[in-house]
């Protein structure tokens, strides 16, 4: 995973030295920082949602699998294995993509 925080001080700096450089060559840096800083905190702003939608649907999975239980008592037993079978596999994807994505 990116040190956000070193990015950040990284685009800071590349900004500055472009200030400080003048010039073409430095107006372009701080254009070009400033652009890196935007997608930079765009990409940031979206991780930040995709961890509490996956939060949301983590959750949501929990109060299914909580819900069915009773109902899962009533079923044959094969057809409750599948069912909770299928809850199981939707609680270890939410868990593998969180992983996937350092959240």
């Amino acid at each position: 995973m990116v040190d956000v925080a070193q990015v950040d001080s990284g685009l800071g700096v590349a900004s500055v030295a472009g200030g400080v450089i003048g010039g073409a060559v430095g107006k372009a840096v701080v254009v070009g920082a400033g652009a890196a800083e935007a997608v930079f905190n765009a990409v940031t702003a979206a991780q930040a949602d995709h961890a509490t939608a996956l939060n949301t649907a983590s959750a949501a999975v929990s109060a299914l699998a909580a819900a069915t239980a009773p109902a899962l008592t009533a079923l044959p037993p094969a057809d409750a294995q599948k069912a909770a079978a299928g809850i199981g596999l939707l609680e270890t994807i939410l868990v593998d993509l969180k992983s996937i994505f350092a959240l």
